[in-house]
């Protein structure tokens, strides 16, 4: 089996799909060692796969853009693969069988997801939609993450689920030991973007009111990527009544995350949407507490493993992160069963379901 993989996806400053196409590529690599693996990847994404016993296919060709198609059918065909799996929703559209890796679909079902004008809104989901349909058309499989997005995939492209099938995520972060490790201190956590659909504007209200009400609630760590968010999050924290207790950070490294996630009161992410949730399996392996949104992917991954809220409610909100705080028997119940929980998940079974498919498309 000769497989090409789309890892274009990669950027120098790994996000939660990069994490997943990484997670992916090293499990497959360890699951099918007598398959010849192939990955394609931008100039500056080089470093991220020079560990990987992968040939290496560098190519320039912006994801989503015009061009994108003419410039890479020829390279994935020439290359001699037998499958072609491509980590972003849509993309080239090569004669060989492809497998479609749909994250969620957030660029159609969340408004002001690409920032605040109205008129780029419509016109970025009208393009998306379009992409995104003819590549859902095209492939003779789709993994998705969750029962969450399998069902937005459903409602968007009915009848797409008929060749979709639920892989699931992981994460590397964590052994699975964690309960016992470094000493807790009192500050909550949040890991993530600032896009609209992470709903930390509310969060931010929900922390500071909590913050007036009481001056010794802890205070709250916020990792959060430089993006096209970064500017109207950083005005929010500065402008709410509890800006000196919030402290943010850009950039942290593996090492920083996961003192972040072994030491904190319990993460925060009470998200609008998500297609699976990776810093809350990443807190559930560190064994900490996580307060999450109900009714979306969040609430399939924790479970009972966690305290649900509703996330259109900042007071509800409040209620999450106040049961979290004052309650050390239960955050001691829940980290154990948070541990158990993320047990559950691994790269290798991701990796696993996705082989299966490949060997079924291509037989």
């Amino acid at each position: 089996m000769h497989l090409m993989i789309d890892a274009r996806a990669l950027q120098i400053q790994i996000d939660g799909i990069g994490r997943y196409s990484l997670g992916v590529m090293e499990a497959l690599a360890r699951l099918e060692p007598g398959w010849e693996l192939s990955v394609i990847v931008n100039p500056e994404s080089v470093q991220h796969v020079e560990h990987l016993p992968y040939e290496t296919v560098i190519s320039s060709a912006a994801r989503f853009r015009r061009g994108e198609n003419r410039e890479l059918v020829p390279l994935i065909e020439s290359s001699g693969a037998d499958c072609y799996l491509n980590f972003s929703m849509a993309g080239p559209l090569p004669s060989i069988p492809t497998l479609l890796s749909v994250h969620d679909l957030m660029v159609l079902n969340v408004p002001g997801y690409f920032g605040n004008s109205f008129f780029r809104n419509l016109i970025s989901k009208f393009l998306f939609g379009r992409k995104i349909k003819r590549s859902i058309n095209h492939a003779r499989a789709i993994s998705v993450l969750s029962d969450a997005s399998l069902s937005d995939l459903r409602s968007a492209y009915p009848g797409a689920e008929t060749k979709a099938f639920v892989a699931g995520a992981g994460q590397d972060l964590f052994s699975g030991d964690e309960e016992g490790g470094l000493q807790r201190k009192d500050y909550l956590l949040y890991v993530g973007n600032a896009r609209a659909y992470k709903n930390v504007t509310r969060l931010i209200v929900a922390y500071a009111r909590l913050k007036a009400i009481n001056p010794r609630f802890p205070e709250m760590k916020m990792v959060v990527r430089r993006d096209r968010a970064f500017g109207d999050f950083m005005r929010d924290v500065k402008e709410c009544s509890a800006t000196d207790s919030i402290s943010v950070l850009s950039h942290v490294t593996d090492d920083e995350l996961r003192t972040l996630y072994r030491c904190c009161t319990g993460l925060v992410i009470p998200s609008l949407k998500e297609g699976f949730g990776l810093p809350a399996l990443e807190a559930m392996a560190a064994g900490s507490p996580v307060v999450a949104s109900a009714g979306t992917a969040l609430e399939e991954l924790v479970g009972d493993a966690g305290i649900l809220v509703n996330p259109e409610s900042v007071e509800d909100i409040m209620r999450g992160m106040a049961l979290l705080t004052s309650q050390p028997q239960l955050r001691r119940k829940l980290a154990r069963k948070a541990l158990e929980r993320a047990g559950n998940y691994s790269w290798e079974k991701t990796a696993s379901a996705i082989a299966d498919r490949i060997r079924v498309i291509t037989s």
